[in-house]
């Protein structure tokens, strides 16, 4: 009788451990992100995303902010464009600065907020603005 209980526990031990062995114990997964980085086109004054595969995609900004070199402060942005107070900064400008935009939020094709790289770009003042030194021809 002590052999048959034994042989019976040790069965049981045996198919617990043998079901625990099979079942994993946690699944991690990790979603893919479809977009990769920011692009600022300079002719529309305005921030896209771009996805993995180098296509601009029409998703909405939440949030950046600019800064431009020289200036020690920040502006905050909220949409694709750039607001009226960024557009002044940076038509005031004489020469050619580096702006760069930080903090740079996407909504994303779900509705979640995605964190984008943050974005160093050089920006070219017009030329009316520009100090042109003439020079004499002798």
């Amino acid at each position: 009788m002590k052999k048959i209980s034994l042989i019976l526990i040790c069965f049981f031990c045996f198919s617990a451990i043998h079901l625990y062995s099979q079942e994993p114990i946690s699944i991690k997964v990790r979603k893919e992100q479809n977009l990769v980085k920011a692009y600022f086109d300079n002719t529309e004054l305005r921030l896209s995303a771009v996805d993995k595969y180098g296509n601009p995609k029409g998703n909405k900004i939440i949030s950046f902010k600019l800064w431009v070199k020289g200036n020690n402060r920040s502006f905050s942005g909220f949409g694709n464009s750039l607001n009226s107070e960024m557009t002044e900064e940076l038509n005031r400008q004489k020469k050619a600065v580096k702006i760069f935009f930080t903090e740079i939020l996407v909504e994303d094709d779900e509705g979640h907020a995605v964190k984008l790289p943050d974005l160093i770009e050089i920006w070219f003042p017009q030329c009316t603005n520009c100090d042109v030194v003439k020079k004499k021809r002798r």
